[in-house]
């Protein structure tokens, strides 16, 4: 998703070459899975929207509604967004979005230097910055950012309790016939 593979596969038939297309797990759900942020949770939400943090020229897409987004998307997942997320936080805010909403920034998921920094859309690029934190991330907005106060399996294995069995504040999950 907002890779190349697209671009590439069409270059290898335009130019004859015999490919296979293998299926695979984008990022903005396997990486934040294996942060602990799983994308979708039924108590949250029913839609998730992702969106590249860049487009063509390297700047902060003008093609995307931000306003729509903001209105419309109980999730948003940002990727290649760093160096643009100022700019993604002030337009998702003006456009409505509560400057205290959850994110979460997933930097080089799923390997041995895996970051993840816990933060609001309103404090997102300045503490990115402070972090030091820079690409590969995902960024995660909205109130599933919040599960990894209970599901930081990582945190878990080195003996950590959950800091929050109930981020959600839905009480416990049950099974509904």
């Amino acid at each position: 998703m907002f890779g190349r593979g697209g671009e590439e596969a069409q270059t290898l038939v335009q130019a004859g070459v015999p490919l296979r297309i293998i299926p695979g797990i984008s990022a903005g759900i396997g990486g934040l899975a294996y942060a602990g942020i799983p994308v979708t949770h039924r108590d949250v939400n029913q839609s998730v929207t992702f969106i590249s943090g860049h487009d063509r020229t390297g700047n902060t897409p003008t093609a995307v509604n931000w306003q729509a987004i903001a209105d419309g998307s109980q999730v948003i997942v940002l990727y290649m967004a760093i160096k643009n997320l100022p700019e993604i936080c002030t337009k998702l805010i003006q456009a409505g979005r509560d400057k205290d909403e959850p994110v979460a920034v997933v930097s080089s998921a799923t390997l041995p230097d895996m970051r993840v920094l816990e933060t609001t859309l309103s404090r997102a690029a300045t503490d990115v910055d402070e972090a030091g934190m820079g690409p590969p991330s995902i960024i995660c907005i909205g109130r599933v950012a919040l599960m990894r106060q209970c599901l930081d399996w990582m945190s878990a294995l080195d003996g950590a309790a959950p800091r929050n069995l109930d981020p959600l504040g839905v009480g416990l999950i049950s099974e509904t016939g």
